[in-house]
């Protein structure tokens, strides 16, 4: 997630995830269960990387193609510019999400991201910088192409990475009436599975359905994670070591 790492954000998410999650969780948890100071890391540390890396995807987008041209779709309502972006940013990031399961050299850098056990908004920030990197820049890419602003690509980005700490979140929500419509806790917890390939949309999973990947069930998956982990320290994540023999697959790492 590239657009926290300051501390009071970090207090904000908290103040906002942790009642919910202590009143209604899928899964008792302690107040600091396994993993935390890997996540805490990422929060601080990978997020200054991710922003380093599209900063250098920016410029050299920049340079190519001038995102300050008039263009029709600026010419559009601000509302409808910004539902035609989250519908493009949720087209290109199932396609690089799908790629990143099923490409093993992308899978290797994706797995950072489903090294976690135990799903909860803190959990949505462990992910690998290059990940970001990849998937935001084509995102960006795409979107400049097609003459959308720079504030509406930022606005969009910023949508989706907030309801994705939400999706993350270890709350037992159901909303049946618009699952089909808006991704939910549910449904990306059905993505971490351990068995699981499928439900690659960040925000519509309609768009599983139309590439028949949606493997949402009506009960709640019993077990998250991977076979595969890298290690749990979040030097040994962003090196993409392997775990030494012996490790367990989610135990508390030194940062």
């Amino acid at each position: 997630m590239e657009l926290f790492h300051h501390p009071l954000a970090l207090l904000a998410l908290a103040a906002l995830f942790v009642p919910l999650e202590r009143r209604w969780p899928l899964r008792r948890a302690p107040w600091l269960r396994e993993g935390w100071k890997t996540d805490v890391a990422h929060f601080f540390l990978t997020s200054p990387l991710q922003k380093l890396g599209l900063v250098l995807v920016v410029g050299v987008v920049v340079a190519v193609v001038d995102p300050y041209r008039d263009s029709l779709v600026q010419r559009q309502p601000k509302a409808l510019q910004l539902v035609e972006a989250l519908l493009l940013l949720e087209l290109i990031g199932y396609a690089m999400h799908r790629a990143f399961h099923e490409v093993p050299a992308l899978w290797r850098i994706h797995a950072v991201h489903h090294s976690s056990e135990h799903l909860d908004w803190l959990a949505a920030v462990r992910a690998h910088p290059l990940e970001q990197v990849l998937t935001r820049g084509a995102q960006f890419l795409a979107l400049t192409a097609l003459g959308f602003p720079l504030a509406m690509f930022a606005g969009a980005a910023g949508v989706l990475g907030l309801w994705a700490i939400f999706l993350h979140a270890n709350v037992r929500l159901r909303l049946p009436l618009v699952e089909g419509l808006i991704a939910t806790p549910a449904f990306h917890h059905w993505h971490h599975a351990r068995a699981a390939r499928g439900n690659y949309a960040g925000l519509f999973p309609w768009i599983d359905s139309l590439f028949h990947t949606n493997v949402t069930q009506p009960s709640w998956p019993n077990e998250s994670g991977t076979d595969d982990p890298p290690a749990q320290s979040w030097w040994g994540q962003l090196t993409l070591r392997r775990p030494p023999r012996g490790e367990g697959r989610d135990r508390t790492a030194p940062v």
